[in-house]
């Protein structure tokens, strides 16, 4: 009787973590869901809902104003990319173009020419 508690028990807690463990992993946003997230808020002129997806530190930096110009040149139709920024020590960047799903993969790969190194610094 004793053997049949604890293996009840023990599906019981392992259920619970994989529920936990799936609700953690479905509800996680990534680059799109961000991307999607800002689009509305600007959209709908609600600024700050649109800084609360904006990096702490970083938001002095993106004002208001900046905010309404984006909600002026929107459009209707809006494309999602996903990119990772690889910088070496030597100064030298390459620019991923990734599929935005959540397998990640490269879909172009771009040598960044120094003149526009400045824009990712």
């Amino acid at each position: 009787m004793k053997i049949k508690n604890n293996i009840i028990a023990v599906s019981v807690l392992l259920n619970v973590l994989l529920g936990f463990l799936f609700y953690n992993e479905t509800t996680k946003e990534g680059p799109v869901d961000v991307g999607l997230s800002f689009k509305e808020a600007v959209r709908v002129e609600n600024y700050k809902m649109a800084k609360t997806l904006i990096a702490e530190g970083r938001q002095e930096h993106i004002s208001e104003e900046t905010l309404k110009k984006i909600n002026e040149v929107m459009s209707a139709g809006t494309g999602f990319k996903t990119y990772e920024l690889l910088e070496f020590d030597n100064g030298e960047m390459v620019l991923l173009n990734l599929t935005p799903d959540a397998k990640y993969e490269i879909q172009d790969v771009t040598i960044v020419p120094d003149e526009l190194k400045s824009i990712f610094k």
